[in-house]
């Protein structure tokens, strides 16, 4: 078996040691995607050895590109064949999307990974030597060493990037948490989602660091240096002309508010704002750089927009008249910004303004505005009241779910299962075994062994006479028998087909299915004992989870693998910490994000139960789907406030 550990000795520095740590669990990912897949002979060995050497050759500083490994030059292009110049371009593509795929995880592991490589000449400094361009290269060369053709190769490829893009990201993930916990700092957030879902720049912790103080606080210090520079040294308005002022300007946007005209600009950079004292000028500006912020596209969905154009006014009057606004602890007019901006997180873009939470804070809103004089005790009112809307939405949802925690418990025990017998199925299985024999236990008899393991538990002599009879039909199909074996297996083909068949109707399988089933197994047996050519492999599609409905349960939906699968059987990392009511949205197969809070844990961690907050909906997921998803992530709480102040500072 190819070794794990580079050749050739190099010194116990920390960062070799590091470096012979990244490749050995690196070549250990790359070998459990194309075990996942494949199952010919020898080609996990062959691949980890060629992704070794692409491994070593990166680490030594000539770095070629897998694209120049067959003499892809500009010179020599024309004289490759159309299929090899087609693999080329489509490892290249591999290359892009596996990257894109493990974005998150690879930058997050490159950003923890370069000072303790800093220095370190074997180390290259464009990137690390275990990202997506060492795969790629491993492929080129596993498929020149194989004497794989072009056509071969295009094929293997589809096959084996959903392994490779799970294992990757979950190789990624483990050591940058590996490393963040060995450096003292916290191993992760709650959840990191693998794609870009509209949060802004402005709440990253780069944009954070880029400040030297609290946001808001970045924020007034600008307004206030701005407005000094503006006013040249001039002095305030007498106490008295200020009140007037305050109460004109509050008049005309009380009549804007009531004649629904909002406002036609910025207040703040208006000549009454510029008459406005700098305390109440960067209340003001603080107000409508939120509202403004808010309203951009791909912030806050169009419902929730119209909630926080419908507060701009009534909050612009309360930011002339209140001496706390901008105080710590957070006044309530910001949290319940804070609090819209973090609901909107959660619900579709496309969301209807006629959900009840919607429809409840607009309703809110409108009755602020009507307020005659807006104070603190108003914004506190509405705060409790939005709360409380919020609150709601999840305790029913919860509620709904709750119902459904039995079968929910069933549907897990399924999956457990379902586990257990594919995990018996990978460990009797070996390289001898004929592709009929394999497809048949794989595809039809894992079924037979999840509903004993089910029903009786794997301890039962059910179970056990299940597993034998699999592993029966694997050890008297294996090619190339002999004489004496295929007269021993003529005289043992009618109780091995009763046998099969019987597992196969009692499994609740159609007549038609239990004939495609044993006319598999049937050709195979009769190829053996006439010493023909056995029966080609079939070419079943990657398992992949399909959403279904539960039968005889209403508005419930599950999604898991149905059928054999070795991968991911426990929750993601950034999993593990979720609770019960957390929001969470993850991607279906039909491209929809469902969108939801965590109902339920099964007391196995093999699956969780998803509420909708807006519907009736409830979704069970099983963690090898979720481990399978490109999207799959708890829906953070961030400060829309603090967002907007950044984006105000930074962009003025």
């Amino acid at each position: 078996m190819q070794s794990l550990k580079p050749a050739g000795p190099s010194p116990a520095t920390p960062a070799n040691v590091l470096i012979a740590h990244c490749r050995q669990g690196f070549l250990e990912a790359l070998g459990a995607a194309v075990e996942e897949v494949v199952h010919h002979p020898g080609w996990r060995t062959a691949f980890v050895k060629a992704a070794g050497e692409c491994f070593d050759e990166l680490c030594g500083g000539g770095r070629p590109g897998f694209e120049a490994a067959r003499g892809l030059t500009a010179s020599r292009i024309s004289l490759v064949h159309d299929e090899d110049l087609d693999y080329s371009v489509e490892l290249m593509n591999l290359d892009q999307r596996l990257h894109t795929f493990c974005e998150r995880e690879l930058s997050a592991l490159n950003i923890r990974m370069r000072p303790l490589l800093a220095g370190v000449d074997a180390v290259p400094p464009e990137e690390l030597p275990l990202g997506t361009e060492a795969v790629c290269r491993a492929l080129r060369a596993f498929k020149d060493r194989e004497g794989l053709s072009p056509a071969e190769g295009l094929k293997l490829i589809p096959l084996l990037e959903p392994a490779l893009g799970r294992h990757l990201c979950a190789f990624y993930r483990a050591l940058e948490q590996r490393l963040a916990t060995a450096g003292g700092e916290p191993a992760r957030v709650r959840a990191v989602p693998r794609q870009n879902d509209g949060a802004a720049w402005s709440n990253s912790a780069a944009a954070r660091s880029s400040l030297p103080i609290h946001p808001v606080e970045s924020l007034r210090l600008a307004v206030m240096a701005r407005r000094q520079e503006m006013r040249g040294g001039r002095s305030n308005l007498d106490a008295g002309l200020a009140a007037v002022l305050i109460d004109r300007i509050e008049a005309w946007l009380g009549e804007r508010q009531r004649f629904g005209e909002g406002m036609p600009e910025s207040l703040g950079t208006s000549e009454l704002g510029a008459l406005l004292s700098p305390a109440r000028a960067v209340a003001v500006e603080v107000i409508e750089a939120v509202c403004d912020y808010a309203v951009r596209k791909d912030v806050l969905p169009a419902a929730l927009q119209a909630v926080v154009a419908q507060l701009r006014i009534p909050l612009l009057r309360l930011a002339l008249r209140s001496e706390t606004l901008l105080a710590e602890p957070r006044h309530a007019a910001l949290r319940l910004l804070d609090l819209i901006g973090n609901l909107g997180r959660s619900l579709a873009p496309d969301c209807s303004p006629e959900l009840p939470v919607c429809r409840g804070l607009l309703h809110l809103a409108m009755e602020l505005a009507k307020a005659p004089r807006i104070g603190e005790k108003d914004v506190e009112a509405a705060l409790v009241n939005a709360e409380g809307l919020i609150e709601a939405r999840r305790r029913h949802a919860l509620e709904r779910a709750a119902a459904l925690a039995g079968e929910a418990g069933r549907l897990e025990r399924r999956e457990v299962a379902l586990h257990q017998a594919s995990r018996a199925i990978h460990l009797m299985l070996s390289p001898d075994d004929s592709a009929a024999a394999r497809d048949f236990v794989e595809g039809y008899w894992v079924h037979v062994l999840a509903k004993a393991a089910y029903r009786y538990g794997t301890e039962s002599p059910r179970w056990a006479a299940r597993v034998q009879m699999a592993n029966r039909l694997l050890s008297t199909t294996r090619a190339h028998p002999d004489a004496a074996a295929r007269a021993e297996l003529q005289a043992q083909m009618r109780a091995l087909m009763a046998g099969l068949e019987d597992g196969l109707r009692w499994i609740g399988l159609s007549d038609e299915k239990v004939v495609e089933g044993l006319t598999m197994v049937r050709s195979l047996l009769a190829a053996l004992i006439a010493g023909h050519p056995l029966p080609p492999p079939m070419r079943r599609p990657v398992a992949v989870p399909a959403l279904t409905p539960v039968a005889d349960v209403q508005n419930l939906w599950v999604l898991k693998h149905k059928q054999y699968f070795i991968g991911e059987q426990s929750l993601l990392p950034e999993w593990e910490d979720v609770e019960v009511g957390d929001p969470v949205a993850i991607s279906l197969p039909s491209g929809s994000v469902m969108r939801g809070f965590v109902a339920l844990l099964g007391p196995q961690q093999h699956l969780i139960l998803i509420a909708d907050g807006d519907s009736h909906l409830v979704l069970a997921v099983t963690a090898r789907a979720l481990a399978y998803l490109s999207e799959a992530r708890c829906v953070q709480p961030c400060s829309l406030v603090d967002e907007a102040a950044i984006d105000r500072v930074i962009n003025p």
